[in-house]
């Protein structure tokens, strides 16, 4: 929530422009989130977290500011006043480390809307004596400094809420808004820009060769692990580093070069590595995005020796810091295109060292120790930081499980170790690794002729503009445009030069979502190319037969496969159809208007009409219409009901999937994760995705149960069955009927689908007809 005040608007940096235009290439957006998974050391006081949390969000504009596209810019949009609020999850019973981890991943996949501020939440996990705290993030407003500067203040305000003062900070922070303002005011880069022309000029991004045939993408599946390299290879970076006088970070760098080099991809080696970009004191106390992609070009002869690679990694590196202020995407889109082609601007192999990010957090005075990252999916192919700690250097390693191995990471892993404890005087050439590398990109290619497809005037133009753009013709209607050798630039003016051929605008973002010509053709025809889908019908057969035909309607959010263990337990001969809702509906009414209509359109008249829960609401209904016999099960009477809390329908939901569920307080969007979290962890997983799609669908049908009142009574029979629904409930609707039949389970109001409760159902359905028919 915010307040009526304007709020403070201003053009995004071009590096955060460079990711937003990424993000919204991603197959899985969440590879763009930073989750801490913070474990504390003893109990944490939610009151004093929720307070701290507040100061923070008051205090720094980048958790109050949302990203949004006007016209060709990306802007941020800081909000003057915005209340921010903690998740929690709470139980007495210890948690397992399973459990925890998944809760961090869940909370690492949560979407974020770039429009909608907070772009960063915060949760409090208690599992019996374990406590750790979720804090995500998204990149695009906050880089791992930033993000270590915004822990420290939020744990200087919670000590200060602890014991009920004001929190006294060091300095006044100075707003991203206004670092990014002067950012695109005009920094002085042209002599950066300059350096970097002519330092890349004939540069091919390397990679690791992929062990499939996956195309990289960014969000592809991924994993991240932690290393800690051994001894020897410690030792080596201590003795390489004292004898070239090179920091660490520019050994590592070294070592990648010639494992690449060693492994295939020839003497020219170009890797990406994330520097922090904070030259002056002010720029070091910025809470925001400031980091930036630099790109490392190693020549590696095998007569190098491994301390004649350091010094050139090492003089490289210096060389970098001097040039590092100016933004990778105004480097990019600086040079020739060539160069861009071969060096993509999503390169596939980063480093990173962190030095004291992620070391030395507290919160107040209680210790914190930062785990593993959560991530499930994949920025590059290879993203490796590192960092020293306990006299020991350890890495985090992200790749991309849709193209390597887990033993392609791990082989990579041990080259680098074998490199580092090399002697330093030892040729390159000598050094033998198993890792396969490759350049990212070949050549343009010459021309190719097109793809057959149907001679359209608007296939000629995409086929045209395609071929200007990346040399040659689209290889088939379906390849992708970023794996053809596309990027962001090309993006822009791909779409540019379609409308000036056609005259018709497409957005390029819309795009994105399926970059391929034949998408292309779609928006630019208004036209699906391939054939048209059947018209989408309500009623689903569960099972065919010659016998009585039940119709069914399943519950708030439910799905007509929730019915399988009845339909199991009917006679054989029986036949069961189902109604599903397709498009949202606004009323019982409605809903039994939508499926009735398809009965009637598909010639299907049924003996008896049924619904569990809600959906018997939309039976009863129907059957007011066709005066068909009635199978209550476990409905509420149509009277109209007050409206349950939002918490009373989320434990009923859930109800339907787990018991036990922690307790847990927040938006729906973290509660759905933390249920997924639950249920994966129990051997039950289902993807969140699918739970948060029930969960609106149970959400707004239970608001349309609760507004229903029904006809005062039907001139048919039923069959009421009740679980939760008490006596006076089963009262009410037996009033409603002509010689109604009750029967009461000692099941809950899910129970009376499953198991033995519902063969006894089934039995009493039969039963029923049979009495029907007397």
């Amino acid at each position: 929530m915010h307040s009526g005040v304007e709020h403070e608007t201003t053009t995004a940096t071009p590096s955060q422009a460079a990711m937003w235009w990424l993000h919204q290439r991603a197959k899985d957006k969440s590879v763009y989130h930073i989750t801490w998974r913070l474990v504390a050391g003893r109990a944490i006081d939610q009151a004093a977290l929720a307070t701290a949390w507040q100061c923070v969000a008051d205090r720094h504009d980048v958790l109050r500011t949302s990203v949004v596209r006007s016209g060709e810019d990306v802007q941020l949009r800081v909000q003057p006043k915005l209340r921010v609020s903690v998740g929690r999850v709470e139980a007495d019973e210890p948690g397992t480390d399973e459990l925890l981890g998944l809760l961090a991943e869940e909370a690492q996949q949560q979407p974020m809307s770039l429009e909608e501020a907070p772009l960063a939440r915060l949760a409090s996990v208690r599992l019996g004596d374990r406590h750790e705290l979720l804090l995500t993030v998204h990149h695009l407003l906050l880089d791992g400094w930033g993000l270590q500067l915004l822990v420290e203040d939020l744990s200087t305000a919670y000590a200060a809420a602890v014991e009920g003062r004001e929190p006294e900070f060091e300095t006044e922070p100075e707003p991203f808004h206004r670092y990014a303002a002067r950012q695109r005011a005009g920094a002085p880069w042209t002599a950066d820009v300059e350096y970097w022309r002519e330092r890349l000029d004939g540069a091919s991004a390397t990679t690791v060769a992929p062990s499939t045939d996956a195309e990289f993408v960014p969000g592809a599946p991924g994993v991240v692990f932690r290393h800690t390299f051994g001894e020897p290879a410690t030792a080596g970076i201590a003795a390489l580093a004292k004898r070239t006088y090179a920091t660490p970070f520019a050994v590592f760098q070294a070592a990648m070069h010639i494992v690449l080099a060693r492994g295939g991809a020839g003497p020219d080696v170009t890797i990406g590595t994330e520097l922090a970009n904070r030259m002056t004191p002010q720029e070091q106390g910025v809470v925001g995005y400031l980091a930036n992609l630099c790109l490392s070009r190693g020549h590696v002869a095998d007569t190098d020796t491994v301390a004649g690679v350091v010094t050139a990694a090492r003089d490289d590196a210096w060389a970098t810091i001097a040039h590092q202020a100016a933004p990778y995407p105004v480097v990019f889109g600086a040079l020739p295109e060539e160069t861009r082609h071969r060096l993509t601007d999503d390169c596939p192999v980063g480093l990173s060292h962190l030095g004291p990010i992620g070391t030395g957090l507290a919160l107040g005075d209680i210790e914190l120790a930062l785990q593993p990252s959560p991530n499930r999916a994949a920025r590059a192919d290879f993203s490796i930081s590192t960092w020293e700690a306990d006299g020991k250097y350890h890495a985090e390693v992200e790749y991309n499980t849709g193209r390597y191995g887990r033993a392609t990471a791990d082989a990579l892993l041990a080259d680098l170790e074998t490199v580092l404890a090399a002697d330093p005087d030892q040729p390159v050439g000598g050094i033998e690794v198993t890792t396969r590398s490759t350049p990212a990109r070949t050549g343009q290619g010459s021309a190719a002729a097109p793809v057959a497809h149907s001679g359209s005037d608007t296939w000629r133009h995409v086929d045209a503009v395609w071929a200007d753009l990346l040399g040659k013709p689209p290889e088939g209607p379906d390849v992708d445009f970023f794996n053809a050798g596309g990027n962001s630039l090309l993006l822009l003016r791909l779409s540019a030069a379609l409308e000036d051929a056609t005259g018709v605008f497409i957005d390029a973002v819309e795009w994105l979502a399926e970059p391929t010509p034949r998408a292309l053709v779609t928006l630019l025809t208004g036209i699906e190319d391939g054939p048209a889908d059947a018209p989408a019908t309500t009623t689903v057969s569960l099972r065919e037969g010659t016998g009585p035909h039940l119709h069914l309607v399943p519950g708030a959010g439910g799905s007509p496969g929730d019915f399988r263990a009845i339909v199991d337990a009917l006679p054989a001969n029986w036949r069961v159809t189902a109604s599903r809702e397709q498009e949202p509906a606004t009323s019982v009414k409605e809903l039994a208007r939508r499926f009735a209509a398809d009965l009637a359109a598909e010639g299907i008249e049924p003996d008896l009409l049924g619904g569990w829960s809600m959906g018997g609401l939309v039976a009863y209904e129907m059957s007011s219409e066709s005066a068909k016999p009635l199978v209550l099960l476990d409905s509420p009477p149509p009277v109209g009901h007050t409206p349950a809390t939002e918490d009373e329908l989320f434990t009923a939901f859930s109800s339907a999937f787990t018991t036990g569920l922690p307790a847990v307080s927040g938006e729906p969007g973290f509660r759905i994760r933390v249920l997924a979290a639950w249920l994966a962890a129990s051997g039950q997983p289902i993807p969140a995705e699918t739970l948060e799609e029930r969960w609106h669908a149970y959400a707004r049908h239970a608001r349309l149960g609760e507004d229903y009142v029904g006809p005062a009574e039907l001139p048919v029979t039923a069959l009421v069955v009740g679980a939760d629904l008490d006596e006076s409930g089963c009262e009410d609707w037996a009033g409603r009927f002509r010689e109604p039949t009750v029967l009461r389970t000692g099941a809950d109001h899910h129970g009376v689908l499953r198991d033995e409760t519902a063969r006894e159902v089934a039995a009493a359905i039969a039963e029923f007809d049979k009495g029907r028919l007397v």
